[in-house]
C-alpha cells in the first residue's frame, strides 16, 4: 500500500485530533482521488455484504457505520469552501457523481428498507435507537421506495444532477466575486470611514498590486466613479467582494454613485458571461419541483416541509405576509424620517445604510464607529467563551499540541480547541476566522467528523472577518452577532447527550435549527446585556451612559425594513419552489422581478439578479425554508423572555434550556422540546412586542 495512503488512513482512524496539515497538503491532494475511489469501493462491498445478512441476525449495530469515505469527503468539501483551487475542484468534480450514485443505491434499496422494518419490529431498541430507525424508515417512505424502477431511476438521475449543479453554482459565485475589485484614489470619498476599515482598504490595495506585480490602476482598468488617477500606492484604496468591504462602502462612503455601483454589483454576481448561474438556477428549480411531483407532492415546497415545524407553505406565507403587513407602515415611517431630516426628495435603496447611519449619529447621538471600539476581536472571543461557561459550564481549551500553520492555504488563520462540559472532554472545535479570496463568502457551521463509539466529533465555525496588518481588529455589532450566532450552532452540535451522530447536529426539524444560534446573539446585542459585555479596547471601560442610552433607544431601529427584506427573500424562495412554471431564464427573471417589486418599498430594475448568488437556496439546503430565520426569531423571543424573567445567567433557566433543548436534540419533535421548556405552545406576541409591532 502507498505510504501516503496508509498515513491518510491512520489519520482518519485517529480518535484524537487528526493532522490537518498533512490531510490538506499537496502530497495528499495528489492521490486524494485515488484514495476516495478506493474508499468508495470498500463502502460498496460492505453495503452488499450487509444486504446478505439474514433477518434473524439483524440488530441495531447492523446499521451503524464508521465511514472513512464520509470523513475524508467531508474534509475535502471543507477545503473546497475555505481554500478553493482548480486541483480540489477537479477532485470533487470527478468523485462527487460516484458518491451520489452510491447514495442513490442505498436510498432506493428495497432490501435495506425491509431490514430497517424488520429491526423496528423485532429488535430490542432503546429510545434513541428507535428514533433513528423510525426516521430512516420515514425517509424511505417519503422517497416512495415502492415506486416502479423507471421512476426510481429518474429520481437517481435528478439527485446526481443536483450534486453537479450545486457545485457549479457555488464555483461560479466564488469566481464572479473574485473578479470584483474597486480602486479609489486618496480618501476623498472615504472621509467618514473608521480608521480600521480605511487601513484595511489601503492594505488590500498594496496586496493586490504586489500579488499581480502590476502597475497602479489606469483609466482603462479602473472600477470607480469620477476620481482622479495617481500612481503612488499610499494614496490608493482597494475594495473587493468581501462582506466587510461592502458594508464599509454602503455605510461610510459619501458618494452615492459608488454606493450604487457596489449595490448593483452585489445583486448581480454570477449572472452574466462565463460565470452565469441563470440556467443553473432554472434547472435546479425545475428539477426540484419535478422530483416532488414524482414523489406525489404538489411541489418541492410541500416536500421540503415534511421535515419542518411549519405545516404547509400556506401557513408560512400567511405568517410572512402578516408580519410584512405590520412592518411596512413603520418601515415607510423610518424612510420618511431620513428624507425629512436630510431634506432628500428621493431616497434610493443603496443610500439607506449610509443615511440611516448618519441619522443615528447626528440626531440620536449614536456613533457605530465608536461602538466598534468596545468590541475588540480577542476580547470579544473571551466574552463569548465566558458567556457559554456561565450558561452551560462549557470551557474551550486550546489544543494541547497545536500544529504549525501551512505556508499557504486553509490552516493559516484557524484555532483548534478541546471542548469540556463540566470538566468532561466532549468535542473538538475549529474556528476559521478570516477572509481570503479563495474562501466562500458568509459564515457557517459544520461537522467535519461525527462522533462514533467514544470518538469525539469535530465542529467547525467559519467567518470572514478582514484580518488587519496591525492589531487591534475592531468588530461591528453585526460581526459580533455573527461570531455568537455561529457558535450557537456549534453548541447545538457539541452538547447533544446522544451518542449517535444521527441525533446530533442539524437533525432537528430544519426550521428549528436556527434557534440556538439566533438565541446566542441575545447575550451580546440585547439592551440588558450589551452594557455589561462591551468593553473599550484601550480603557476596558463599559459603554458610557450616552452611547448606551442611544443604543437602547435605537435597538430596533431599522428592524421593520429588515423584516421586510428578509420576508421578501423567504417569499421569493417559496415562489421558486411552489411549482410555478418558468419557460426560460427570461420568464424566470420577469416573474422574479414582478414578485419582488410587488413586495418591496424600493423598485428593482432589470439588473437586479440576486438569485444568481442566493447560495442558501441553490447551493445549501435551504430551498423552500429560508423562512426559518424569521420562524426561529419568533421562538427566540419566547425563550429570551423566559431568561429575562429572572436573570440572563440564571442557573435554573439555562440548565432547563440545556436539558430540554440543547441536550435533547432530535430525540423529540421540536414542538415538544419547546413545550417541555415553556409549558405551552409557541405564541407570536413576544416577537411582536420586542419589535414594537404590537
Amino acid at each position: 500500500m502507498n505510504n501516503t495512503k496508509q498515513k491518510i488512513i491512520l489519520e482518519l482512524e485517529k480518535k484524537e485530533f487528526p493532522d490537518l496539515n498533512f490531510l490538506f497538503s499537496e502530497e495528499v491532494l495528489d492521490i486524494a482521488l485515488e484514495v476516495l475511489n478506493d474508499f468508495l469501493e470498500e463502502e460498496k462491498k460492505k453495503f452488499q455484504e450487509k444486504l446478505k445478512i439474514k433477518d434473524e441476525n439483524i440488530n441495531f449495530e447492523t446499521f451503524e457505520d464508521d465511514s472513512k469515505l464520509d470523513f475524508f469527503w467531508s474534509l475535502l468539501n471543507h477545503l473546497l469552501n475555505v481554500n478553493n483551487s482548480e486541483k480540489i475542484r477537479e477532485i470533487v468534480k470527478k468523485i462527487e457523481p460516484k458518491i451520489t450514485e452510491f447514495s442513490n443505491e442505498i436510498a432506493y434499496s428495497k432490501r435495506f428498507f425491509e431490514m430497517l422494518k424488520y429491526c423496528k419490529k423485532n429488535c430490542k431498541l432503546d429510545k434513541e435507537q428507535e428514533k433513528i430507525i423510525d426516521d430512516a424508515i420515514k425517509n424511505y417512505k417519503i422517497r416512495w421506495i415502492d415506486l416502479d424502477e423507471k421512476k426510481q431511476e429518474e429520481l437517481k438521475k435528478i439527485n446526481l444532477e443536483f450534486s453537479k449543479l450545486g457545485t457549479n453554482f457555488s464555483n461560479n459565485v466564488l469566481d464572479s466575486e473574485k473578479e470584483f475589485e474597486y480602486f479609489l484614489e486618496d480618501d476623498k470619498y472615504l472621509k467618514e470611514f473608521p480608521k480600521s476599515d480605511l487601513e484595511n482598504a489601503r492594505n488590500l490595495y498594496k496586496e493586490k498590486i504586489g500579488q499581480t506585480h502590476r502597475s497602479a490602476p489606469t483609466k482603462e482598468n479602473i472600477s470607480h466613479v469620477g476620481v482622479n488617477l495617481c500612481v503612488h500606492p499610499d494614496n490608493w484604496y482597494a475594495f473587493d467582494a468581501s462582506a466587510s468591504s461592502y458594508s464599509a462602502i454602503m455605510k461610510y462612503c459619501n458618494n452615492s454613485k459608488i454606493r450604487k455601483h457596489f449595490s448593483q454589483a452585489h445583486s448581480s454576481f454570477a449572472s452574466s458571461w462565463k460565470y452565469d448561474n441563470r440556467e443553473i438556477v432554472l434547472k435546479i428549480i425545475k428539477l426540484k419541483n419535478k422530483k416532488a411531483k414524482i414523489l406525489w407532492y404538489k411541489n418541492y415546497a410541500e416536500l421540503s416541509l415534511e421535515f419542518k415545524m411549519a405545516e404547509s407553505p400556506k401557513q408560512v406565507l400567511d405568517l410572512l405576509e402578516d408580519l410584512s403587513k405590520k412592518a411596512k407602515p413603520k418601515a415607510l415611517k423610518e424612510i420618511e424620517e431620513i428624507k425629512n431630516y436630510f431634506w432628500l426628495k428621493k431616497l434610493n435603496s443603496w443610500d439607506l445604510a449610509y443615511y440611516s447611519r448618519k441619522l443615528k449619529q447626528e440626531k440620536y447621538k449614536f456613533d457605530d464607529k465608536k461602538l466598534k471600539e468596545f468590541f475588540e476581536f480577542e476580547n470579544t472571543k473571551k466574552i463569548l467563551f465566558d458567556t457559554v461557561k456561565k450558561l452551560y459550564w462549557v470551557e474551550l481549551i486550546p489544543l494541547s499540541k497545536p500544529f504549525p500553520p501551512m505556508k499557504k492555504g486553509a490552516l493559516n488563520n484557524i484555532e483548534v480547541y478541546e471542548v469540556y462540559k463540566d470538566n468532561k472532554f466532549i468535542s473538538y472545535f475549529i474556528w476559521d476566522y478570516f477572509y481570503s479570496e479563495n474562501k466562500r463568502s458568509g459564515a457557517w457551521a459544520d461537522e467535519l467528523r461525527s462522533k462514533f463509539k467514544g470518538r469525539k466529533n469535530i465542529i467547525v465555525n467559519v467567518t470572514n472577518f478582514v484580518k488587519p496588518k496591525k492589531w487591534p481588529l475592531l468588530l461591528s455589532l453585526g460581526e459580533v452577532e455573527s461570531l455568537f450566532h455561529e457558535f450557537g450552532h456549534a453548541l447545538h452540535w457539541m452538547l447533544s447527550k446522544s451518542k449517535y451522530s444521527e441525533l446530533s447536529g442539524f437533525w432537528v426539524e430544519w426550521d428549528f435549527v436556527e434557534l440556538p444560534s439566533q438565541l446566542m446573539e441575545k447575550w451580546v446585542s440585547d439592551e440588558k446585556t450589551i452594557k455589561n459585555v462591551a468593553k473599550h479596547y484601550k480603557t476596558w471601560e463599559k459603554l458610557d451612559d450616552e452611547l448606551f442610552n442611544a443604543f437602547k433607544s435605537l435597538q430596533y431601529y431599522w428592524t421593520w425594513n429588515f423584516i421586510l427584506s428578509q420576508n421578501i427573500l423567504a417569499i421569493i424562495d417559496m415562489m421558486f419552489f411552489s411549482g410555478i412554471e418558468f419557460k426560460n431564464t427570461t420568464d424566470l427573471h420577469k416573474k422574479f422581478l414582478e414578485k419582488v417589486n410587488s413586495l418591496s418599498i424600493f423598485k428593482k430594475d432589470e439588473n437586479y439578479k440576486m438569485y444568481c448568488s442566493f447560495g442558501h437556496i441553490f447551493d445549501w439546503a435551504y430551498s423552500a425554508w429560508y423562512y426559518s430565520y424569521m420562524w426561529a426569531d419568533i421562538i427566540v423571543e419566547e425563550i429570551w423572555a423566559e431568561f429575562k424573567k429572572n436573570w440572563i445567567f440564571d442557573t435554573k433557566t439555562s440548565k432547563n434550556f440545556y436539558q430540554k433543548i440543547l441536550w435533547a436534540w432530535s430525540i423529540k419533535k421540536a414542538s415538544e422540546m419547546f413545550e417541555d421548556f415553556m409549558w405551552r405552545k409557541i405564541n407570536i406576541d413576544n416577537f411582536l412586542k420586542a419589535r414594537w409591532l404590537k
